[in-house]
């Protein structure tokens, strides 16, 4: 659950499908960690800070 509504478009923009709870994480290409980058610079639109 997110509250206010609208912070779960934000981990739809930047997440990753993954198998299971258990699944090892993704290895990222170069592509992908600009994608993360941009993922930071998206935060403060959803109300949200990396820590």
């Amino acid at each position: 659950m997110c509250t206010p509504a609208g912070r779960d478009e934000y981990f739809v923009r930047i997440g990753d499908v993954v198998a299971g709870k258990d699944a090892p994480p993704p290895q990222l290409s170069p592509d992908e960690l600009a994608e993360r980058r941009r993922a930071a610079e998206l935060a403060p639109a959803y109300r949200s800070e990396f820590l």
